[in-house]
């Protein structure tokens, strides 16, 4: 049978529970401007029921919650000259987000497997964030040539010590404890016992479903925390770079690895963005920087050079302009910052 990748996401009510369930499990869930427009009505549906006290959101499939955002779909439309287009469905993108966090019922987003980049958007801005056995949580963006976005520099830079600098910057692939380490979960739950999470939100409010998922698994960055905290400390990539290739620890080695796979710009972008998000006032703030910040990576060879790369291609052999931190300029990167377009507008409830 063929895997139909046009399946819209679904609502189903249950008791108490309303559950917003993404339906494209070949393509791990993957969204675009269809998935953002409908998950927006569904949930909006949701919080319109007098029926529902509690909403959950869900991936289908086994392999993950959301791998993120359809990037052949962006480099098609950043090919074709279709900037506004692409404008227009980060942005719509960036309002579900903002709407997940000020939701005025209780949001449980459940982010089993790859939770990646958009992913990350619409499960660790809810009010309560489970992950799983099997999460892999990250923002690879660096890595095709776009900085982070969806409010995950909010997100990164209210971690421990650096630990949100190495993620942002390395790509790096998050576990469940590391997430909840981290403060971008709220609870750990097994993967043999989400169904059983899902019944009791069925009849029980969220903070009394919970209770008793309050368990700590480990976490590699908490155990690597003081290495992460001296190699990301610095005060520029460059600087970061070179203390990765200095250091001897486990966490120096990724970070080497993880910094000479990622585009230039991106990466200088990325940790200038980081900064700023760490002194912003709201969500909302840090995703009108986020959409600043995706036009003009959308207007820069790098990101559908990226794309080619790891996704066309899959020659993992990107050919960065520039191609070496050296070269990127203060003046380049604080470009990246100017105002295209209308600034974003949230919407609250």
């Amino acid at each position: 049978m063929t895997a139909d990748l046009s399946a819209k996401p679904s609502l189903t009510v249950v008791g108490r529970l309303a559950t917003l369930t993404l339906r494209k499990p070949a393509a791990i869930n993957a969204i675009g401007p269809e998935e953002i427009d409908s998950l927006t009505v569904l949930l909006e549906a949701a919080v319109a029921n007098p029926a529902v006290a509690t909403i959950a959101i869900r991936g289908e499939g086994e392999r993950g919650f959301c791998a993120g955002g359809d990037i052949k779909r962006v480099r098609t439309m950043i090919v074709s000259g279709d900037l506004d287009g692409l404008a227009a469905f980060w942005a719509a993108e960036y309002r579900l987000d903002h709407l997940i966090a000020t939701c005025p019922k209780p949001v449980v987003s459940i982010a089993h497997g790859l939770t990646l980049g958009g992913g990350m958007g619409l499960a660790s801005h809810a009010a309560h964030r489970v992950v799983t056995d099997s999460t892999r949580m990250g923002m690879p963006e660096v890595l095709i040539g776009l900085s982070p976005d969806v409010g995950g520099l909010w997100l990164y830079s209210r971690a421990p010590g650096r630990t949100g600098v190495y993620a942002a910057l390395t790509a790096a692939h998050l576990s469940a404890g590391d997430a909840v380490y981290m403060r971008l979960a709220d609870h750990y739950v097994p993967d043999e016992r989400v169904e059983d999470l899902t019944e009791r939100l069925q009849h029980m409010s969220a903070e009394e479903a919970l209770r008793d998922f309050d368990g700590r698994p480990p976490s590699w960055v908490a155990d690597q925390r003081a290495a992460i905290d001296d190699v990301f400390g610095r005060p520029s990539v460059a600087e970061i770079a070179a203390a990765a290739e200095a250091a001897d620890s486990e966490a120096a080695s990724r970070a080497h690895a993880a910094l000479t796979s990622g585009s230039p710009t991106a990466l200088s972008v990325t940790f200038e963005a980081l900064r700023r998000a760490a002194d912003m006032a709201d969500l909302a703030e840090c995703l009108d920087q986020d959409l600043r910040v995706g036009q003009h990576c959308a207007r820069h060879p790098d990101l559908i050079e990226g794309i080619r790369a790891r996704v066309v291609d899959k020659d993992r052999a990107p050919r960065w302009c520039p191609s070496t931190l050296a070269e990127v300029s203060p003046d380049a990167v604080a470009s990246f910052f100017a105002r295209i377009g209308t600034p974003l507008q949230v919407r609250d409830w």
